[in-house]
């Protein structure tokens, strides 16, 4: 039997004033037989979950903002959410397809429609499309996501296809890890890459900062995690919630003009790195669950995690 791959595509728009427009774009999608997720944001519900629709951008194959009359409720940066999660996108080099309403205001009397003014400035120097009547949306999204999709790779297959015909894995050799080293080890200091976004007289951009911590306390941060089966994703929102406060507090040293940090992320082929140096020490084991792999504690790493544990209790 065929395995039929089905791709995922982020939907992002703001909630008011669009609940019609979002509902038609996901209905086309789901009947072209792709996978669809993302949420917007509303102000009378619980909190943003940033975390959340950051991790489904990362996992998603396109994105696709539809953007009409409102400029969408603001994080406390002065940034949309929407517009947030478009810029994060772009920074993931993202196929992306938006999507704008042409119903500008010729007078941007109010703050809102002068930051939505602003956003269809920022919007406009990449590709999008215009749009007016609902069906005209509809027209475009389906043409613009055929275009899109037609010679991508990527996209999802069900698990159970995967499982039936998975090898097992095969046994892994690992050298007994000497104690010895393992302390010169765990001293060593690292120079990792992180990448945020700065805030600045009302614009953003995308900059980069070295962070030093030892090895033992990069470990210690996911140790609890990892008890569990992980996903990379998972590992990482851990490791930039453990640095965000020292790279924020770099980042605004270096740009002393600018009033806020947001949305810190690691360098991937560091993170990359440093799981193969935790699996070459007999830490983790990796396994793969269909196209997703996740990492999990060895017997050894968690008699480490265990032993730096009881060393920070003695402390």
């Amino acid at each position: 039997m065929a395995q039929t791959k089905r791709f995922l595509v982020y939907v992002a728009s703001n909630h008011i004033g669009l609940e019609a427009e979002r509902y038609e774009v996901t209905r086309q999608l789901v009947r072209m037989g792709i996978l669809c997720c993302g949420f917007p944001c509303r102000e009378d519900t619980s909190p943003y979950d940033w975390n959340l629709a950051r991790t489904q951008i990362e996992d998603a194959d396109l994105f696709i903002m539809i953007l009409g009359d409102e400029y969408g409720p603001m994080a406390p940066t002065g940034i949309s959410y929407l517009h947030r999660e478009l810029v994060h996108a772009q920074s993931l080099s993202k196929p992306v397809l938006s999507f704008v309403k042409n119903a500008l205001p010729t007078q941007q009397e109010t703050e809102d429609q002068r930051r939505l003014a602003g956003f269809h400035g920022v919007v406009s120097k990449s590709t999008f499309r215009l749009w007016h009547l609902r069906e005209e949306l509809i027209s475009h999204v389906k043409t613009a996501v055929v275009n899109a999709l037609s010679n991508k790779s990527g996209g999802w297959l069900k698990l159970d296809q995967h499982a039936s015909v998975r090898l097992p894995d095969e046994p892994k050799v690992v050298a007994k890890v000497d104690s010895k080293q393992w302390m010169l080890k765990t001293r060593q200091l690292m120079k990792i890459g992180f990448a945020a976004n700065v805030y600045e007289a009302g614009n953003n951009t995308l900059e980069e900062v070295d962070i030093t911590l030892r090895w033992d306390a990069i470990f210690g941060a996911v140790g609890e995690a990892l008890k569990t089966p992980s996903s990379e994703a998972k590992l990482r929102s851990i490791l930039e919630k453990f640095v965000e406060p020292e790279v924020k507090r770099k980042l605004l040293l270096l740009h002393t003009s600018s009033h806020a940090v947001d949305d810190v992320r690691i360098n991937r082929q560091q993170l990359q790195e440093l799981l193969d140096q935790w699996s070459d020490h007999n830490l983790v084991d990796s396994h793969n669950h269909g196209a997703r792999k996740t990492w999990v504690l060895t017997k050894e790493g968690e008699r480490r995690v265990a032993v730096m544990s009881l060393a920070k209790q003695v402390i």
